[in-house]
């Protein structure tokens, strides 16, 4: 008779307990979050997510089902937060007694993605893996954005027609746009100002970029019509 092994085995595909309480998810979400941001979605694999994160590739498929769910999963998650808080800013300035200034509407759009530079390696990491969706399968790039974005800039944009006198509704939706890659680029982390200014200005301190970037989109939403 073979004696009864005196350490248990761990089953397959778990993760340790966490002595901080971390669940295995989110500890996948966490890893993930930072191999999608340095490589890209497609690039990525769930191969190196494994590893890093100390599971196997089966754990990750039975949480979110496929590199695609997990992405998805990480996506929507800091990506309705942002759309959420925006969508409450607005309302907020909207149900004021006066209307609000386009400077106003600006700073609350761009406000709650630049203060995920402020939350951590985590959050960093999804803001570089969100400037990288452009370059990602058109399809899921933009079925993500639509589904995650939309619905707030849209109110946004309807609220800048009311805003900026005699703006019509083309200037005010390529505006929006222009204003959305711009932003982007600033938050991507590829940004060349350090470098072009030969040291001379950084994009370190948030404060700084937000005032200047809503600086900048201010005079760009209010400018003549161009025809």
């Amino acid at each position: 008779m073979v004696a009864a092994s005196a350490t248990p085995k761990r089953r397959i595909g778990r993760r340790p307990a966490d002595p901080e309480g971390v669940s295995t998810q989110d500890a996948i979400l966490a890893v993930a979050e930072q191999v999608f941001a340095d490589h890209g979605y497609v690039a990525a694999s769930l191969r190196e997510i494994a590893e890093r994160a100390d599971v196997t590739q089966a754990l990750i498929i039975y949480y979110f089902g496929s590199k695609q769910g997990l992405f998805e999963t990480l996506f929507k998650r800091r990506g309705l937060e942002v759309s959420n808080e925006r969508q409450a800013l607005l309302d907020a300035l909207l149900a004021r007694a006066e209307p609000p200034t386009v400077r106003e509407l600006i700073t609350a759009y761009l406000t709650p993605q630049f203060k995920l530079r402020e939350k951590g390696s985590d959050a960093i990491a999804f803001v570089r893996m969100q400037a990288r969706l452009h370059h990602e399968p058109d399809e899921l790039a933009l079925r993500l954005r639509r589904e995650v974005y939309d619905h707030s800039t849209r109110n946004y944009i309807a609220a800048m027609e009311r805003a900026v006198p005699g703006i019509d509704a083309a200037d005010a939706h390529w505006r929006m746009m222009f204003a959305v890659g711009t932003y982007l680029y600033m938050l991507s982390g590829f940004d060349r100002l350090a470098e072009v200014s030969q040291g001379r200005f950084s994009t370190e301190d948030t404060e700084e970029v937000v005032r200047r970037l809503t600086d900048f989109l201010v005079g760009g939403f209010t400018a003549p019509s161009g025809r």
